[in-house]
């Protein structure tokens, strides 16, 4: 019989670099080891650390030191959290999920590494339903939402957590660190923006244990699928994309803003824009859903 509770590893053996790492309230080692167990992960057991600067800048580092896929840190805390295009990321003790997994794509043609966030926040979606009894929608290319009918409507979504995907350029092999933030258990004082919401102020269940097995479970699952070719990503992503059908303005990085309708995700996990019968294909940007 296999030890389960050394499936979730919280000894110096597992200790992150610039990391507190002891047991954590809020988040209970054997129940996520129970849950990995019972649906035969074959991921390393996720890290639990108390404090941390970034969860992604730890796993970056790991993936230099020839970790395996699935390697995972989860932080109470992290005092230098980032999202996209640098800004900070509120990431206070005891309140959301803040964890990193690393991922080690392939060379096979259906792997699309534009598509891996976006599987991503389809792993988020299906854990927060599972888990706390939350449903939310995904705006492209990287927040979790809460659906707009359950956020007073005129408002329009509200952000309740976020993905930060990140090529490890000097990784022996080819590795990408997924960075995933929840809000959990915040109230609107603990909040950073209006537009933030948790699992708390949802009316969800607050269990971070549960939400984490569950949240890796789907992840390593949406991963099969994806590598697969499995035709369920594309359209359950499409179907939970609250982006698709918008008029959007789309800040890129190195041109100006487009605007347009949202028509689509193409098949590499692109947002497709149509701008007076112009069809733009965008990899990147920051999306500004237009106010019904």
């Amino acid at each position: 019989m296999v030890a389960y509770l050394s499936r979730v590893s919280i000894d110096d053996e597992s200790r992150a670099a610039g990391s507190d790492e002891h047991p954590i309230a809020g988040l209970d080692a054997s129940a996520i080891a129970a849950l990995l167990a019972q649906r035969a992960s074959t991921w390393p057991a996720p890290r639990l650390v108390a404090s941390t600067g970034s969860t992604n800048a730890d796993v970056e580092e790991l993936a230099r030191q020839g970790a395996v896929e699935g390697t995972c840190i989860v932080a109470d805390e992290q005092t230098a959290g980032r999202g996209r295009l640098d800004r900070t990321w509120v990431s206070p003790p005891g309140a959301g999920l803040w964890m990193s997994v690393l991922l080690r794509p392939g060379g096979s043609s259906a792997e699309r590494p534009t598509w891996l966030p976006l599987v991503a926040g389809l792993a988020v979606t299906d854990a927060l339903a599972e888990a706390c009894g939350v449903r939310a929608e995904l705006k492209w290319p990287n927040d979790i939402v809460a659906i707009a009918a359950a956020c007073g409507g005129s408002d329009g979504p509200r952000k309740l957590g976020g993905i930060l995907s990140a090529v490890v350029p000097d990784a022996t092999d080819p590795a990408v660190v997924i960075g995933i933030g929840v809000n959990v258990d915040m109230r609107s004082a603990d909040l950073p923006v209006s537009q933030a919401t948790s699992v708390l102020l949802e009316g969800g269940r607050v269990d971070r244990s549960m939400l984490l097995g569950c949240l890796l479970s789907a992840l390593e699952a949406r991963l099969e699928q994806w590598r697969a070719g499995d035709e369920a990503i594309g359209r359950d992503y499409r179907a939970r994309c609250t982006t698709i059908g918008r008029r959007v303005s789309v800040e890129l990085p190195h041109a100006a803003p487009i605007s347009g309708i949202v028509t689509g995700i193409d098949d590499d996990g692109h947002l497709l824009v149509d701008n007076e019968g112009i069809t733009a294909s965008i990899t990147a940007g920051d999306v500004i859903h237009a106010t019904i």
